[in-house]
């Protein structure tokens, strides 16, 4: 009997392990870097347009996650030899995100201010990440505006011809 049901329990993770709701704690990790690929688009936008939330809380308020426990190392080792490509920031944190709500906007700002937006979480049915992030080089202003479901436990790029995020989510 106890086999029977620790294998229809087996069964049922394997076929719905996806669609279960993850818990209330996540760990979060970006990696931002600069990408300088050649492309035809002009960008002329010289001051901010970041749609800011009513209400955003600064990473340091945080639980700052250890590099040793951080998954994106190596990809920000890659980036770093890769001809083309400069790491900006590596951040990781545990948040808590309610079901069926969105996490609080955490402000993501590079110390030499390059960097500046925010990333959040939105739990319902399925999890979406909010970013809204821009990168300044000079005069010039690149900005990333997405939302976008994605799979926890899987890196994720999200993508600007002049700068690049790599996302990851794990619940915890």
């Amino acid at each position: 009997m106890n086999n029977l049901f620790f294998k229809i329990l087996l069964l049922w993770v394997l076929l719905f392990g996806s669609n279960v709701q993850a818990g209330d704690l996540y760990k979060i990790e970006l990696l931002i870097f600069s990408q300088y690929t050649a492309t035809s688009e002009v960008f002329n936008q010289t001051s901010s347009q970041i749609a800011w939330p009513k209400k955003t809380t600064n990473l340091s308020a945080y639980k700052k996650v250890s590099s040793k426990y951080m998954n994106l190392k190596g990809s920000y080792s890659k980036l770093a030899r890769a001809k083309g490509y400069k790491p900006l920031m590596h951040k990781a944190w545990v948040q808590k995100v309610n079901a069926n709500s969105y996490g609080r906007a955490i402000k993501i700002r590079s110390p030499d201010g390059t960097i500046n937006g925010f990333f959040r979480l939105q739990r319902g049915h399925l999890v979406h990440m909010v970013v809204d992030m821009e990168y300044s080089r000079g005069r010039t202003i690149y900005r990333l505006n997405e939302k976008r479901r994605f799979k926890l436990n899987e890196t994720h790029y999200l993508d600007h011809p002049k700068f690049g995020i790599l996302a990851r989510i794990s619940p915890l």
